[in-house]
């Protein structure tokens, strides 16, 4: 079994979309966010950019690039968060019954 780690650039200029990295692993997307998942959860630090122009997964490069990824992922978690207040209040009040 290979390592996703030895499959992704160093710095956030070099990111690597989901579907290129799906390609070269020779995998579905589906499966290679899973690879990246699992790497996380054994201690890999694998950034993302949201970037549109060339956003996707690196290995970071610096202090500075560690830090706007989580800055970054930690506004996801509480937009999702916010997200589902309204359908939790929605449950909470019979939902639909």
């Amino acid at each position: 079994m290979f390592n996703i780690v030895d499959f992704l650039p160093v710095g956030e200029e070099n990111a690597i979309t989901m579907t290129e990295l799906a390609i070269i692993l020779n995998c579905s997307k589906r499966e290679a966010r899973a690879l990246i998942y699992e790497a996380r959860c054994k201690g890999a630090v694998i950034c993302s950019s949201p970037d549109s122009a060339k956003g996707g997964y690196f290995l970071p490069k610096n202090n500075d690039e560690v830090r706007r990824f989580i800055m970054f992922a930690e506004h996801r978690i509480n937009s999702t968060k916010e997200a589902t207040r309204s359908a939790k209040k929605f449950l909470k009040k019979g939902g639909f019954s």
